[in-house]
């Protein structure tokens, strides 16, 4: 048997280079693009992160004004009230005594629960965020995980409130 010869042209050589630059360009410029769009939190996501990043995030030197304030900003209207109104005068006194200064820094989130909208009922979600507190007098870091309540309203996303071991699972506003 006589072995084949396979002959590439030049100009063959030529366009296959072009179209190996054309498609390399091409997948440089496309694929980062999509990766990010398919990776990056969605609203809801960003939500819950926010919400549990501050509600954690408290400093008994600013005071209890200043940490609803931070809560307020990314809360929706309800939220801000319930805390107002309910959580902030149940926990607050143990953070003034027990002088906790400490940051939080969400590291991840994951959807536990979707709701969608009813005729009586806003589209809410339950999510688990992952954190890492910092306490501020002795550098110290610890994570835990929190589970929280987001809905949807005519200005997007906003942080309702944290859920209590009991009502995991039971997700209501």
């Amino acid at each position: 048997m006589k072995p084949r010869e396979f002959v590439i042209l030049p100009k063959h050589l030529i366009t296959g280079l072009l179209v190996f630059i054309a498609v390399a360009a091409l997948g440089y410029a496309i694929i980062p693009q999509a990766i990010t769009k398919l990776t990056a939190p969605k609203p809801a996501e960003i939500a819950a992160r926010e919400g549990a990043q501050v509600f954690l995030s408290t400093d008994s030197e600013k005071g209890q004004a200043a940490w609803e304030e931070s809560v307020c900003k990314v809360a929706s209207e309800q939220g801000c009230a319930v805390l107002k109104k309910s959580l902030s005068p149940m926990l607050w006194p143990t953070v003034a005594k027990g002088k906790v200064r400490q940051a939080c820094q969400a590291m991840k989130a994951s959807l536990s629960k979707d709701i969608p909208t009813t005729a009586d009922a806003l589209h809410i979600q339950e999510w688990s965020v992952s954190l890492e507190c910092k306490n501020l007098q002795t550098g110290k870091a610890n994570a835990g995980d929190i589970q929280v309540l987001v809905s949807e309203n005519q200005n997007g996303w906003k942080f309702e409130r944290v859920m209590f071991t009991q009502e995991r699972g039971n997700a209501a506003p």
